[in-house]
C-alpha cells in the first residue's frame, strides 16, 4: 500500500531540562550535533558553529567546516522551523554564497531548510543548483535519505504499515524515526510509534515524544504490543456553521444571500476568482464590526454550490487548539469526497494539517473546475493564541503549494484595539501578506435604498419622509446599524406608534441598547453584563447564577446573547462594548442643509406666538410654502430645539420657558453639534492648519456621507451651513476665506437667530466700508429725531458693518435696535468704546497699533497687512480700497493719521 511520501518528513528536537532556558540551550546543542553528524555523512569534519538561535519559528545554526579530503571550505546555513522556509532566505544565503565563492572559488554551499522550502523557494533552489557549482540543498526529504544511506536511520518501511507524519526525532539518546499510526477506518491517528536502528527505542525517547508530539495519543516502539489506549486524548474540536438571517431586518446575524444587499462588484470578483483557481490560494476580508463580512461569505458560499463546488463557513469563535484547523479542513474534504469531486489516496491521512494537505495533493479531483472554499468568520477571536494564529497562518503557507481549485478565507473585523500587546501580530500580517486582501467600505446610498424600499414593504406603507432622512444619514452606511434601527421602527410600528411620533425619538444607538436593557430584571442584566465582560466564554466556565437555565435561556430567547457551539456571546460587538463601557463609539451622523436664516426667521416667528403653531398658519405668515417650512425647521428638529408635531411647529418646552431663549437655543445646538462626527473632524482639521478652507472642508464631506448622492457645488453649500451653524454655537469662526479657531471673550460677539439684523452668513472682512453711513446710523438709532437715516444705500453698508460689530439687534417687529447703548453720549459718538468694540475684529487691534506707530502708512501697507492675516486672495486694488476703509475706521475710532500722496498708496 502507497504511503504518503518521506517529501512529508518532519525534524524535530526534544531535550529534557529543569527550565525552558536549559532546554533551549539543549536543544540547540542537539541540533549542532545532529548538522555535525549530517555533514560527517558528506566528508566534512571538525564543524565550527559560527551562529545558533533559537526563535519562536524554530532553530537558525549557521557552520562552516572543512572536507576531510580535498580541504574545501564549506558553509552551511540551516533553518528549522514549524512551516516551510520561504524563498527570501534562501536568497540572502545565495548572496552571501556568491560573494564567498568570489574569494573562494572551491568554496561550497549548504543550506538546509527543515521541513522543506516553499514551491517558489524550490524552484529558485533547484535554478541555483544548475547554475552555481558548489552549492546545495536538502529538505526532510533529502537528509532522510542521506541518513538513511548512512546508516544512521531506519528505513520508512520498518515503521507502522499505515502511517502518517513520519518525523526524524533528534534526542540526546540518539537519533529515531517516529511517526502516527492510523486507524483504518478513520484514518486518524490512533497512537505514535517509534522506531530506530537499534530497536528497542530508548524508554527516555518514548516519554519525549509523548511529552512533545503525541498530543494525548499512546507511544509504543515498533514490536511491542501495548494496548491502544489514549492517555490524555482532548475532546475533538467543536466545528459550528455559520448561520444567516431569517429576514432583511434580523440585525442579530448577518444576512442570508437570500436578503444580501450591494456588493455586487466584490462578490462578483471574489466569486470569479474561487471559481477560477488552478491552484490554492487564500483570501482575507477585512472591515470594521458589522460591515457585513459574514453576509459576503455567505453570498460567496451560495455562489460556490451554485458553480457546482463545496464551500463552509466556519465561526472561529470555537476554536481554542492548533487541532481546530485540521479539522475543519477534514470536514470540508469528507464533504468534497461525498459530493464526489474528490476520491481519497489509500494513503489518506487525517492526523493533521500537514497530513491533510498532503492528502489533498495526492487526491483525485474528478472535476478540477468544482472549487472548495473553506472560509473562517469572526476570525479575530484566533489572535488570543499564537499557537492558533500560527497553524492557520501555515495552512495558508501551504495551500499555495497545491495544484488544485481551493480557497481559504479569513474575515476578521480591524477595529481592535487590544493587537498592542500579546497579539501574534506578525502570524496575522503572514496571513494577510500570503492572501488576497478585500477591504469592505459602508453601503453607498444604493444599498441604503434598497433597504429603506425594502423596510417600506415590510411596514406596507411609505416611510415619513423625515423619518426617513434619518434613517438613511444616521446608518451611516453601516449594514448592522441600519438593520437595527429599522428593526426599531418594525416593532415600534406594530405596536402601534405612528411615524410621526418615531421621528420625535432621537433615532441613536445609545437610546436602543438602552431599550434593550430597560426591559430586562435586575438579574438578566448582571448576567448579561458578566457575559460581556469575558465573551466569548464556554458555558461550563459562566458562573453558576449566570449559567442557570432560566437566566440564559431568558438572554437567548430575547437574542440579545447568542449560543456558538459550547460558547457563549453578545449578539453584537457593539453592544458588549456598550455593556462594558456604558459608551457606544459612533458619533451622530446627518447632513446639515439648511443654513442659519431660514431657521431664525421661522424661530423668531414661533417664539412670538409662544412657540406653538400650526404649519398651515407658520407658512402663511412667513409668506412661503409648508414644504419651505418644513425645510427651515429640519435643522433646529435634529438639533432638539423644535419638536416633531404633525402639522405644527412647536419649540421644545425647556427652551421656550428659559429666561434667555436665545441661549438656551445656543446651549441646545451647542450639545447637539459636539456629538456630531464632522466637529470632531474638523477640529482635527484646524489642528492642523490655521485656516481650513471652506471647500477643503466640503471636499471631505462625500467620504463621511457615503449614503448621500449630491452634486459638488451642493457638498458646499452643506459645508457652508453646517458651518454657520457651528459658528452660531461658537465653535468655530467663520470667514469670508475660511474657518478658524473657535472665539474667545476678546474676540467678536457671538451671532444670533432670535434678534440678528440679517442673516448669519459667512463673515466678509471687517469692515466692507467707510465708517460714515455706520456712524450716522448709530446716532439715527440713538435719537432719531435729530439724526436722519442713510441714505437706503448708506444704510445697508452700514447694517453690515454694525451686525458684524454686533452693536445692533432686530426685535420682533423686525425693527433695528440700538443694542449698545455707551456707543453714543449727548449726540456725540464714543470713541474709546467704538475703538473698543472695533478691535474685536480680526487684526484691527494690531493695525491699530502699527497705524500709531506710522500714522502715514500707505494704504497698500495697510490693505497688504489685514490680507495676508485673514489668508485673502485680493486683487490689488481691492487690498488698497480695504486699506482705506480700515484707516478711515482708524480716524473714527480717534487715531490719527497722515494722508500720502496718491502715487505712494
Amino acid at each position: 500500500m502507497d504511503q504518503i511520501g518521506l517529501e512529508t518528513t518532519d525534524v524535530v528536537v526534544l531535550a529534557d531540562g529543569s527550565s525552558v532556558s536549559d532546554i533551549s540551550n539543549k536543544r540547540g546543542h542537539l541540533f549542532e550535533a545532529f548538522i555535525a553528524k549530517l555533514l560527517a555523512t558528506q566528508g566534512y569534519n571538525d564543524p565550527h558553529p559560527e551562529r545558533v538561535n533559537l526563535t519562536k519559528e524554530g532553530i537558525e545554526l549557521d557552520v562552516e567546516a572543512r572536507h576531510s579530503v580535498t580541504g574545501d571550505r564549506i558553509i552551511c546555513e540551516c533553518k528549522a522551523y514549524s512551516s516551510n522556509i520561504p524563498a527570501h532566505m534562501l536568497n540572502a544565503f545565495l548572496g552571501k554564497f556568491a560573494i564567498g565563492r568570489s574569494d573562494d572559488p572551491r568554496l561550497h554551499g549548504l543550506f538546509i531548510g527543515i521541513p522543506r522550502l516553499t514551491q517558489s523557494a524550490r524552484e529558485q533552489a533547484e535554478l541555483a543548483q544548475e547554475k552555481l557549482s558548489g552549492f546545495r540543498y536538502l529538505g526532510s526529504y533529502e537528509i532522510s535519505k542521506l541518513l538513511e544511506s548512512a546508516g544512521v536511520l531506519p528505513r520508512l518501511d520498518e515503521g507502522p504499515k499505515l502511517k502518517s507524519d513520519p518525523t526524524i526525532v533528534i534526542t540526546e539518546h540518539g537519533v529515531v524515526m517516529a511517526a502516527c499510526e492510523l486507524d483504518p477506518e478513520t484514518r486518524h491517528a490512533r497512537r505514535w510509534v517509534t522506531w530506530s536502528r537499534q530497536n528497542p527505542v530508548p524508554s527516555p525517547i518514548n516519554r519525549l515524544v509523548e511529552r512533545e508530539l503525541a498530543k494525548g495519543l499512546p507511544v509504543i516502539s515498533v514490536g511491542e504490543q501495548n494496548a491502544i489506549v489514549p492517555v490524555r486524548l482532548p475532546d475533538p474540536p467543536n466545528i459550528v456553521e455559520v448561520q444567516g438571517s431569517s429576514s432583511d431586518f434580523e440585525y442579530q446575524l448577518p444576512a442570508a444571500p437570500a436578503f444580501f444587499v450591494g456588493r455586487k462588484s466584490i462578490s462578483e470578483e471574489l466569486l470569479a476568482t474561487i471559481t477560477g483557481r488552478k491552484v490554492a490560494g487564500s483570501i482575507v476580508i477585512n472591515a470594521k464590526s458589522g460591515w457585513g463580512k459574514s453576509s459576503l461569505t455567505l453570498r460567496l458560499q451560495q455562489g460556490v454550490a451554485k458553480a457546482g463546488g463545496v464551500a463552509i463557513v466556519i465561526d472561529t469563535r470555537t476554536a481554542e487548539r492548533p487541532s481546530f484547523v485540521a479539522a475543519a479542513v477534514e470536514r470540508a474534504i469528507k464533504l468534497a469526497v461525498s459530493k464526489d469531486m474528490v476520491k481519497l489516496p489509500e494513503s489518506a491521512a487525517f492526523t493533521s494539517l500537514q497530513s491533510l494537505v498532503e492528502t489533498l495533493r495526492i487526491s483525485e479531483w474528478k472535476n478540477p473546475s468544482k472549487p472548495i472554499l473553506i472560509a473562517f468568520d469572526q476570525f479575530e477571536n484566533v489572535f488570543r493564541s499564537s499557537d492558533l494564529t500560527r497553524e492557520f497562518r501555515d495552512l495558508s503557507y501551504l495551500v499555495r503549494e497545491l495544484s488544485v481549485p481551493l480557497t481559504i478565507s479569513f474575515s476578521w473585523k480591524t477595529d481592535l484595539v487590544s493587537f498592542t500587546e500579546g497579539h501574534p501580530f506578525h502570524f496575522r500580517d503572514e496571513i494577510r501578506d500570503a492572501a488576497q486582501v478585500v477591504i469592505l467600505d459602508p453601503f453607498g446610498s444604493r444599498e441604503v435604498e434598497t433597504l429603506l424600499r425594502r423596510l417600506e414593504k415590510s411596514l406596507d406603507e411609505k416611510l415619513h419622509r423625515d423619518l426617513r432622512q434619518r434613517l438613511k444619514e444616521y446608518s451611516q452606511g453601516l449594514p448592522w446599524l441600519f438593520k437595527k434601527l429599522a428593526g426599531h421602527v418594525l416593532a415600534e410600528v406594530g405596536r402601534g406608534v405612528s411615524q410621526d411620533e418615531l421621528a420625535r425619538q432621537a433615532l441613536n444607538v445609545h437610546s436602543l441598547f438602552e431599550s434593550d436593557l430597560a426591559r430586562l430584571s435586575p438579574a438578566e442584566q448582571a448576567a448579561l453584563r458578566a457575559i460581556a465582560q469575558a465573551a466569548p466564554i464556554g458555558v461550563a466556565d459562566l458562573d453558576e447564577s449566570v449559567a442557570s437555565s432560566a437566566l440564559l435561556e431568558s438572554l437567548l430567547h430575547q437574542r440579545l446573547v447568542v449560543q456558538v457551539g459550547d460558547r457563549i456571546d453578545i449578539y453584537w460587538d457593539t453592544f458588549r462594548d456598550f455593556l462594558n463601557t456604558g459608551r457606544v463609539a459612533i458619533e451622530d451622523s446627518y447632513v446639515v442643509r439648511y443654513a442659519t436664516t431660514g431657521a431664525g426667521r421661522l424661530l423668531q416667528e414661533v417664539v412670538s406666538v409662544g412657540g406653538n403653531i400650526s404649519v398651515a398658519e407658520l407658512a402663511n405668515s412667513l409668506n412661503t410654502s409648508p414644504t419651505v417650512v418644513f425645510n427651515y425647521a429640519r435643522e433646529l428638529r435634529m438639533f432638539g430645539v423644535l419638536n416633531a408635531e404633525v402639522n405644527r411647529v412647536v419649540i421644545e418646552s425647556t427652551i421656550q420657558n428659559s429666561d434667555n431663549v436665545e441661549e438656551a437655543v445656543r446651549a441646545q445646538v451647542l450639545q447637539a453639534l459636539r456629538r456630531h462626527k464632522l466637529y470632531r473632524l474638523l477640529s482635527t482639521m484646524l489642528s492642523q492648519e490655521d485656516i481650513v478652507l471652506l471647500q477643503r472642508f466640503a471636499d471631505v464631506l462625500p467620504g463621511e456621507f457615503p449614503t448621500v448622492e449630491a452634486k459638488s457645488d451642493s457638498w458646499f453649500t452643506y459645508a457652508r451651513a453646517f458651518c454657520q451653524w457651528m459658528d452660531y454655537a461658537g465653535l468655530i469662526r467663520l470667514r469670508r476665506d475660511g474657518i478658524d479657531r473657535p472665539l474667545d471673550e476678546n474676540d467678536e460677539p457671538l451671532p444670533k437667530l432670535l434678534s440678528g439684523v440679517g442673516p448669519v452668513r459667512v463673515r466678509s472682512a471687517f469692515p466692507g466700508g467707510l465708517p460714515g453711513a455706520s456712524l450716522q446710523l448709530l446716532l439715527h438709532l440713538s435719537d432719531s429725531s435729530n439724526f436722519a437715516r442713510p441714505s437706503a444705500r448708506g444704510f445697508k453698508s452700514a447694517v453690515r458693518d454694525l451686525s458684524l460689530l454686533g452693536v445692533v439687534e432686530r426685535d420682533s417687529e423686525d425693527r433695528i435696535l440700538l443694542s449698545d447703548r455707551s456707543l453714543v453720549a449727548d449726540g456725540v459718538i464714543v470713541t474709546q468704546r467704538l475703538r473698543s468694540i472695533v478691535e474685536r475684529q480680526p487684526n484691527m487691534r494690531t493695525i491699530f497699533k502699527y497705524l500709531e506707530a506710522d500714522p502715514g502708512a500707505s494704504l497698500a501697507v495697510i490693505g497688504e497687512l489685514h490680507r495676508t492675516s485673514v489668508g485673502a486672495d485680493w486683487a490689488q486694488s481691492t487690498t488698497i480700497g480695504m486699506g482705506k476703509f480700515i484707516r478711515a475706521w482708524a480716524r473714527a475710532c480717534g487715531i490719527e493719521t497722515k494722508t500720502r500722496p496718491s502715487n505712494q498708496d
